[in-house]
């Protein structure tokens, strides 16, 4: 395989870069793409070009990326359906006129927070579920939706990765099983994640960091420019362009019903773990979270069509025609997330990953080897926008790393999890970063830009722990 060297680099970097200095995801990642095709082709610019369109083309020919982009322009579709039948504005007055039990910005940002810890089965699914239930109740108490946008996702992430009982823990078990099958450890792979999970200290400080935030009122940097702006009732920077459309939906009808809003969500909740465990074989942990996914928003969509036509609430035209409405609402989304993975499978190629691994491969003291292993995984997945395939890179790094160094294989394997998690919470390309932002109705470099600082203090704070705990 050809060894691209620091030309490997460059196109995380034309990337991330013109993604803050533009604001323009779409065009960044295109640029990207090509700039690294360029590279692949022998610095050839025109056969550049063209390989990155047949990439571009060959993205679909994945199954699981299809479905992927499928799923996000079908729920689009059910969000608009709950929110033109007023179920949205029937979960939002139940929650604050009824209940009471959302009746300031706090309560709103923990209503979000727990929702999304809650539904840990799919990331994708907790991060739609947690944005619909609460973006209209923050602009309604003025939490910026950068801020909601932090909570969702830093939320999601951590708990996702921690949990082990979802696509997560499964991924990450069967790469620490190849491990133990070439004797590097002894046991078995979920007992060594179980008693790995403590040092997983990012998601553990990204909690923490989120309940401050709410509680604290604190914000500083970008986020306290956002801040400010909704406290004076501007929901979005002037010229943002929040990914999923921004429109106001009027209800079709004068008395909307929380079951309008519950009975689509929980349908689509309650599939994903059925699907996991079609597709797993009875194994839930086995199961392909795409296809789960997907499932459920199909099932989603039919029982909508049954109840909402069926109980006379919409026509069938008019379902039929909200539902495309709420699909067009999703193709800059789905463009993003076609590119996303369009520069996923180019940094596969060009292998960054290995690159950046072997960069700065033996240059610390074996002392510090748990908080060069989460710096190593840190910076690999922001450049490749994913934590799985840092999972699959850093995770046997890291294991390998500390039986050389005769150190605690599970601190490795810990800082392995916690430094992929941080490019998940900070890459322009990252899948939850992009959900995120279209759930909560941002501009989606907007979220980036204003989480960054607060994710790299966490980050900081980490490596530093890491350091510790490895001369302990």
């Amino acid at each position: 395989m050809t060894d691209y060297g620091v030309w490997t680099l460059l196109t995380p970097l034309v990337t991330i870069a013109l993604a803050v200095l533009t604001r323009q995801v779409i065009l960044s990642l295109l640029i990207g793409a090509v700039v690294g095709y360029t590279v692949i082709a022998g610095f050839n610019p025109l056969a550049g070009i063209a390989d990155a369109l047949d990439s571009y083309i060959n993205v679909f020919a994945s199954a699981g990326n299809t479905r992927t982009i499928l799923f996000c322009f079908m729920v689009g579709g059910i969000i608009r359906l709950i929110q033109i039948t007023g179920g949205t504005q029937a979960i939002i007055h139940g929650l604050t006129e009824r209940a009471q039990l959302v009746k300031s910005p706090i309560a709103v940002q923990l209503l979000a927070m727990l929702t999304s810890m809650v539904i840990f089965i799919e990331s994708s699914i907790s991060l739609m579920s947690a944005g619909t239930v609460s973006r209209d109740l923050a602009d309604h108490y003025r939490v910026s939706r950068e801020k909601m946008a932090y909570v969702i996702q830093s939320s999601c992430v951590a708990t996702c990765s921690s949990v082990m009982i979802n696509g997560w823990g499964a991924a990450m078990m069967a790469i620490i099983g190849v491990q133990i099958s070439r004797g590097y450890l002894e046991g078995e792979p979920f007992s060594i994640l179980l008693a790995s999970m403590p040092y997983n200290l990012m998601a553990w400080l990204s909690l923490l960091g989120v309940l401050f935030y709410i509680f604290s009122g604190v914000s500083w940097g970008p986020m306290a420019k956002a801040d400010k702006r909704a406290l004076q009732g501007q929901v979005l920077r002037q010229g943002a362009l929040p990914i999923a459309g921004n429109q106001q939906v009027e209800p079709v009808t004068v008395n909307g019903k929380a079951s309008y809003f519950i009975v689509p969500l929980l349908t689509i909740i309650f599939m994903v773990p059925l699907g996991l465990w079609v597709t797993g074989n009875g194994n839930i942990t086995a199961g392909s979270g795409s296809t789960a996914v997907f499932w459920a928003v199909m099932a989603g969509t039919l029982i909508s069509l049954v109840y909402f036509v069926g109980g006379r609430v919409l026509s069938l035209d008019a379902f039929f025609r909200h539902l495309l409405a709420g699909y067009s609402d999703m193709i800059p989304l789905g463009a993003i997330m076609s590119l996303a993975f369009l520069v996923g499978d180019l940094s596969a190629d060009l292998q960054t990953g290995q690159y950046i691994t072997q960069l700065i491969d033996g240059v610390l003291p074996a002392e510090l080897s748990a908080a060069f292993v989460f710096l190593i995984a840190a910076v690999m997945s922001l450049a490749t926008g994913t934590s799985w395939g840092t999972f699959a890179i850093m995770i046997p790094i890291g294991i390998q790393i500390g039986v050389a160094a005769d150190l605690d294989p599970h601190l490795l394997i810990g800082a392995s999890i916690s430094g992929a998690i941080f490019g998940d919470m900070t890459s322009p390309i990252s899948d939850t970063g992009i959900v995120s932002s279209m759930a909560t109705g941002n501009d989606h470099i907007d979220h980036i830009r204003t989480q960054f600082p607060y994710i790299l203090v966490i980050g900081l704070i980490s490596c530093v722990l890491f350091a510790f705990l490895g001369s302990w």
